[in-house]
C-alpha cells in the first residue's frame, strides 16, 4: 500500500482527539549550542569569530520548539545547571517555548560548531552534568506534575548524562503508564535498553543508535524491518527506526512501513529526527493513522534539513512537500 497526503489509511488509526493535552517533553542532557562563523581553522593557530548564534540545544527542546511551531501545546523540562542554565531559561523564553527544568548543582553543558565558509563545520562538546538522586526525584516528581494522569503525553528524549539517570526514562514512562499518560522514549544505550521495557506508546531511533544499542548492525533494508519488528516485541506499541536522508521504517501491531523522505538539498540536518518525531506526535494527537503521521513526520524532517534553523518548519512548508513523501506497506 502506497499513501498519498490526502489518503491516510485506516491501519494504525487513534481515537479522535478530545480537549487537546499537553505535550511534556524530557531532556536530561541539554547544552548551549554556539555557532561561530570563521574565515579557516587551523589547529594550534588562534582565529577570531566573524558571527555568533547561541541556541537551546537538545532532542526533547527540539521537539517542543517544533511543535510550538505547529501550534501545539508543549513544555519542555529536564535539568539545567548553573549560569548556563539561567542562560538557556532565557533564550527559551525568547523563543516563547513554555518550559519548567529543575536547576541542578552541576554546570550545564556548552557545545561549540565552528562553521567555515562552503559549509565545513567543526564541532567540541563540553562533558555532561552530573545529577544527585534528590535532583532525580524531582524530576520525577515534575513531570508527573506536568502530566497529570488520565491525558497528556510524555516525551524522553535524547542521552543519559551520567550513571544515576541512565533509569530515569524507565521510570517516568513506568509511572507515566500507569496513570494513563502516553509515552515516547527516543534515546540509545542503558538509557534505551532500560527503558523500552516500560512498553512507550512509541519508540524512535536512528540506525547506528540501534547499533550501537544493541551491538548489531543493520546493513539492509530487510534488516532495518526486522529491527523495527523487535522493538514492538520488546514492549513498544509504535517503533520507527530512521536512517538521516534514507528510507525509514515504521512498525505497528503486524504491519511494517518503509518512508521514502521527499530529496531536498540539505542546508543542516541538525534536529531532522527530532523534527520528524514532533511531526508524528503532531499526527497522532490529531487521530491521524499511523501511516500519515509516519508521512507527515518524514515531511517535518525532510523540512527541516533544508533549512539552517533548528526545529522551526511551518505546518505550510511541511505540508507543501509532504505530498513527495511515500509510505508504503511492506
Amino acid at each position: 500500500m502506497t499513501m498519498s497526503a490526502t489518503r491516510s489509511g485506516a491501519a494504525g488509526k487513534r481515537r479522535s482527539p478530545g480537549p487537546e493535552m499537553i505535550i511534556t517533553t524530557v531532556t536530561l542532557n541539554p547544552m548551549l549550542d554556539k555557532t561561530v562563523d570563521v574565515a579557516s581553522l587551523k589547529r594550534g593557530e588562534i582565529r577570531r569569530g566573524e558571527r555568533v548564534e547561541m541556541v537551546v540545544g537538545g532532542k526533547g527542546i527540539n521537539v517542543s520548539r517544533q511543535l510550538t511551531r505547529l501550534g501545539k501545546k508543549t513544555v519542555a523540562t529536564g535539568f539545567f545547571g548553573g549560569e548556563i542554565g539561567v542562560l538557556l531559561e532565557r533564550l527559551l523564553s525568547e523563543e516563547k517555548i513554555p518550559h519548567d527544568f529543575v536547576r541542578i548543582g552541576s554546570m550545564t553543558r556548552e557545545g561549540v560548531t565552528y562553521r567555515e565558509p562552503g559549509g565545513s563545520m567543526t564541532a567540541v562538546f563540553e562533558p555532561p552534568h552530573e545529577v544527585t538522586r534528590r535532583e532525580v526525584e524531582q524530576l520525577v516528581r515534575r513531570c508527573r506534575k506536568l502530566a497529570p494522569s488520565g491525558g497528556g503525553w510524555i516525551v524522553c528524549c535524547g542521552s543519559s548524562p551520567c550513571r544515576r539517570t541512565e533509569t530515569v526514562y524507565r521510570d517516568l514512562l513506568a509511572e507515566a503508564g500507569r496513570r494513563g499518560v502516553e509515552t515516547v522514549l527516543d534515546s540509545y544505550g542503558q538509557a534505551l535498553l532500560r527503558g523500552i521495557g516500560s512498553r512507550p506508546t512509541l519508540v524512535k531511533v536512528n540506525r547506528e543508535e540501534y547499533a550501537r544499542s544493541f551491538r548489531k548492525n543493520l546493513g539492509s533494508p530487510s534488516s532495518m524491518q526486522e529491527a523495527a519488528r523487535r522493538l514492538l516485541s520488546l514492549g513498544a506499541r509504535y517503533a520507527v527506526i530512521t536512517d538521516g536522508p534514507r528510507p525509514a521504517f515504521g512498525a505497528f501491531h503486524q504491519s511494517v512501513w518503509r518512508v521514502r523522505p521527499p530529496r531536498i538539498k540539505t542546508v543542516n540536518p541538525t534536529g531532522s529526527g527530532d523534527s520528524m518525531l514532533a511531526g508524528i506526535l503532531f499526527g497522532l494527537t490529531n487521530g491521524w493513522s499511523f501511516p500519515r503521521s509516519l508521512q507527515f513526520g518524514a515531511a517535518a524532517g525532510a523540512a527541516n534539513a533544508g533549512r539552517w534553523e533548528v526545529a522551526c518548519s511551518s505546518r505550510r512548508a511541511i505540508s507543501t512537500i509532504a505530498h513527495r513523501v511515500t509510505v508504503e506497506e511492506i
